[in-house]
């Protein structure tokens, strides 16, 4: 018998340091900012925004063509937002676009957490008032909560999920996740509360988002205009596809509407 307790009280200190050491590092793993190097746009106009709580933001302007629909742009958990208003945004000539790296992210101030990025985005689209919010990865999560709460006209979403508490189930099933996860993200509650125009941009084996978790996305997506699909390219590279231009193109000027094309 007391061969039998020590080895369940073993199993549970394994267990117990296990779901402690996931509570500690998913800061790490939801916001992997040391990936976001610090960029100077070469087209794009550097801007920043200070928040209602004295935050600066750092963030890139670029602007295509006069009185073009404005682009909202929120950047994957490893990026820096600049690098995609400098480098793709100029393709996208009928649109204009701004973004806002996340509080901790290249030259950002504060640190990254749910509750703030979402704060953050709502002030942004105040004071900017954009036509379209568009989002990759995590900043799917951002631009579909912005379009529960505002009067969005279009949003695409590239890479999206349902929700990182649903996939850190899937990834660690013996463990309370629910409990230990303080960035919860859940895209499906925040996509289901718009009935402006959504089209998603996804790939058909993505090696980050499980097909289950953008399947129960779908399901939850009121105006779903259509979902586009790539293949042969992983997540974190999905900008270097040799389409990708004239996919967010499309994309774009399926939730535009006749009023802007």
């Amino acid at each position: 018998m007391k061969v039998l307790f020590y080895f369940v009280f073993f199993l549970f200190f394994i267990y117990f340091i296990g779901a402690f050491y996931l509570y500690l590092i998913q800061d790490k793993k939801v916001f992997q900012r040391h990936y976001a190097k610090e960029y100077s746009p070469k087209t794009a106009k550097k801007i920043f925004f200070t928040t209602t709580d004295g935050i600066n933001l750092e963030g890139a302007y670029l602007e295509n063509k006069k009185d073009a629909p404005l682009v909202l742009y929120f950047s994957g958990n490893a990026n820096n937002v600049i690098e995609f208003i400098d480098n793709i945004a100029p393709k996208l000539k009928n649109y204009n676009f701004l973004g806002f790296n996340y509080p901790g992210y290249a030259g950002s101030e504060g640190k990254p957490c749910e509750e703030c990025i979402l704060k953050y985005a709502l002030e942004i689209y105040d004071k900017y008032k954009p036509d379209i919010v568009m989002g990759r990865s995590l900043g799917t999560a951002v631009a579909s909560f912005v379009a529960s709460k505002r009067d969005v006209k279009g949003v695409v979403l590239i890479t999206p999920f349902d929700s990182i508490e649903n996939i850190a189930k899937l990834r660690y099933p013996i463990f309370p996740v629910s409990l230990l996860l303080k960035h919860k993200f859940k895209e499906y509650e925040f996509i289901s509360k718009t009935n402006a125009p959504v089209v998603v941009v996804a790939l058909k084996h993505d090696d980050i988002i499980p097909q289950k978790s953008l399947e129960n996305l779908l399901k939850h997506i009121k105006n779903l205009k259509r979902v586009i699909y790539f293949d042969n390219i992983r997540h974190g590279f999905i900008y270097e596809h040799p389409d990708i231009v004239k996919i967010l193109n499309r994309a774009l000027k399926e939730v535009s509407g006749s009023d802007f094309i």
